[in-house]
């Protein structure tokens, strides 16, 4: 008739399973993420099923560890979609006209102004000087052939502009060499 059935486990019992389940499952996930690529780079390097495999091993690994601190996948991530939930999470400000207080934007065009006062010109007023001038490509050969007059190659010319463009227009000194 009816078979004696053994008495389900008790709720502590449950809950401690299940903390063990999903920290066994947050183990894994960090393992996989980690050695599957490490295996796909041993040699032979090669695509094929087994490489697939372990790349698709990773990405699902990932997602899991994704998903299991910010409540959203990679591909919520990736496409801005999804409720931003997680603790990275942050504010987003429409940069419209109408949600921008008109304070903060007299406050944002007042500091431009001091900024652009106290630098003179700009770097952007000296990109567009130079695009306006219609005799830059003459004025570049004439630099060209100076610097080579004077015994340069082009690997110093490349380190020059380099330098100066790292030193925010400073010029190099040679006497130093």
């Amino acid at each position: 008739m009816s078979s004696p059935q053994a008495p389900p486990p008790n709720a502590p019992q449950q809950a401690a399973a299940a903390v063990d389940y999903a920290r066994t499952l947050h183990n894994v996930a960090l393992v996989t993420a980690i050695a599957c690529p490490l295996l796909a780079l041993l040699p032979p390097r090669k695509l094929d099923l087994f490489t697939l495999t372990l790349g698709g091993t990773s990405v699902y690994s990932i997602n899991y560890l994704v998903r299991e601190s910010t409540n959203r996948s990679l591909l919520q991530h990736l496409s801005g979609r999804g409720t931003h939930v997680g603790v990275h999470s942050t504010l987003r400000i429409d940069e419209t006209p109408s949600t921008v207080p008109d304070t903060v934007r007299q406050h944002t065009q007042e500091a431009l102004r001091t900024v652009k006062a106290e630098k003179g010109s700009s770097v952007t007023a000296e990109v567009q000087a130079a695009r306006d001038s219609k005799d830059w490509v003459a004025e570049r050969d004439k630099d060209v052939q100076e610097a080579l007059d004077v015994g340069k190659g082009f690997g110093d010319m490349i380190m020059d502009q380099i330098y100066e463009v790292v030193n925010w227009g400073k010029k190099r000194d040679d006497d130093d060499d």
